[in-house]
């Protein structure tokens, strides 16, 4: 009888240890999930703020602010041609500010430094919501300021100017969890 107690004990040990297992398992897989997810988004936000230091390290916001001092200046003649819906004198009056070499190089500097932000995010290889906080008001000024001018310039088939769209249109930051926001814009 003691080899029956020892048999029946060792099956409800096995039996026990199974279930262990199988609970341990339910369970970690969505650990495992969760963890990776939020590496994934540890990994874009990072991606994006090595965007805005390469923005504040190489003066780019010195080249907005130059940008938006010359349209500044010239803000009654923009309330006149945007009050007449005159977006052809829009856009000429944003040429005749980037006839100065200086403005030229600076709207160029930014727009192309845009057209790397904006598809790393579109591709969700940077954090929309990062994005949203550190560089999308520039982005929008540039698109008030200058908007009609890049337009005037893109060219089927060349990425020049799109990715300041992208980050002017860029939603307010999300409430939701970082991975849940990351599975909508996923699936979009």
């Amino acid at each position: 009888m003691a080899s029956t107690d020892k048999k029946s004990f060792s099956e409800s040990l096995g039996t026990a240890l199974s279930y262990l297992v199988s609970i341990t398992t339910i369970l970690g897989i969505p650990l495992a999930l969760y963890g990776y997810l939020s590496a994934q988004q540890t990994s874009r936000v990072d991606r994006t703020f090595e965007f805005y230091k390469d923005f504040r390290d190489t003066h780019l916001q010195d080249d907005v602010n130059l940008l938006l001092e010359k349209f500044n200046a010239k803000a009654d003649e923009v309330k006149k041609l945007l009050a007449n819906n005159d977006d052809a004198g829009l856009t000429k009056l944003q040429a005749s500010l980037l006839q100065d070499a200086n403005a030229n190089a600076a709207l160029t500097r930014v727009v192309v430094f845009y057209d790397a932000v904006g598809p790393c995010v579109a591709h969700t290889l940077c954090d929309a919501d990062a994005t949203v906080a550190l560089l999308q008001l520039p982005a929008q000024q540039l698109v008030s300021g200058y908007g009609a001018y890049v337009a005037s310039q893109q060219q089927s088939g060349s990425p020049f100017g799109g990715g300041i769209y992208i980050v002017n249109g860029l939603p307010a930051k999300s409430n939701s969890w970082p991975w849940v926001s990351w599975l909508s814009r996923s699936t979009n």
